[in-house]
C-alpha cells in the first residue's frame, strides 16, 4: 500500500526533465518548421510581384513596337535576346526600366532611332522618360521630377525582330510568313533584389 502511494506521488509531482527536454525539442522542430514556410511563403510573393511587373513591361514593349509603322527603322530585322545586365550604348534593341516605388515616378531609358532629314540618316538617340504617378510621360525635367540616381528596381528589356518568320499552320505544317515580323521580348530583373531569378518572356507576329 505504502509503495502505491509513493508511486501515485511521484507522478502527481509533476513533469519529469526529460519530459520537458522532449516538449521543447517538438516544440523546437514546429517553431522552425513554421518559420521555413512563412519565409518560403514570402520570397515566392516577392517572386511573384516582380514576375508580374515583368509581364506588363514586356506587354508594354511590344504594344509600342506595333504602334511603328512596318518600313520605320525602329522595327528593323535584328537584335538579341541575350546580353549583359545593362544596355550597351546605341543598343536599339535594349532598354531599362527602374520602378521606384519611393520617388513617384517609373523611370524608362530607352534608345530609339531618329531619322535626321538634314543629313538623311538614322541615328540612335537615347532618353529617359518617365512615368509619374500624377500622370505625366516625359522627360525628367518636363514632368518635374529628379533625374534617376538609384535605388528602385531596375528591368533590362531586350527584343528580337525577325523577318518572314516561320509559324505553325492550323495543320501543324510550319508556315513562312512573307512580309511580317516576329518580334519577342525578353524581361529581366538586372538589379536582382528577389532571391528567385525574374525573366519573362513574350512574343507577336505583326505585318
Amino acid at each position: 500500500m505504502s509503495q502505491q502511494l509513493s508511486s501515485t506521488n511521484r507522478r502527481s509531482a509533476g513533469f519529469t526533465l526529460i519530459e520537458v527536454l522532449v516538449s521543447m525539442a517538438v516544440l523546437t522542430i514546429g517553431l522552425i518548421g513554421m518559420a521555413a514556410m512563412v519565409c518560403s511563403t514570402m520570397v515566392f510573393g516577392t517572386n511573384a510581384k516582380y514576375m508580374n511587373m515583368a509581364n506588363v513591361l514586356a506587354s508594354e514593349k511590344l504594344d509600342n513596337l506595333n504602334k511603328w509603322p512596318s518600313t520605320d527603322p525602329n522595327v528593323a530585322a535584328g537584335g538579341s535576346l541575350a546580353g549583359p545586365s545593362t544596355c550597351a550604348a546605341g543598343d536599339t534593341y535594349c532598354d531599362q526600366v527602374t520602378v521606384s516605388e519611393t520617388s513617384g515616378a517609373d523611370y524608362i531609358t530607352q534608345t530609339q532611332i531618329v531619322f535626321d532629314p538634314v543629313t538623311n540618316t538614322s541615328n540612335p538617340v537615347t532618353t529617359t522618360i518617365v512615368h509619374t504617378s500624377a500622370g505625366c510621360v516625359d522627360t525628367p525635367a518636363n514632368c518635374g521630377v529628379p533625374s534617376p540616381t538609384g535605388g528602385g528596381s531596375t528591368f533590362t528589356r531586350r527584343w528580337q525582330i525577325t523577318a518572314n518568320p516561320v509559324i505553325t499552320d492550323a495543320a501543324g505544317n510550319p508556315a513562312t510568313v512573307t512580309g511580317a515580323r516576329r518580334i519577342t521580348v525578353v524581361v529581366s530583373l538586372a538589379n536582382n533584389v528577389s532571391k528567385q531569378p525574374v525573366s519573362f518572356q513574350m512574343s507577336m507576329v505583326r505585318p
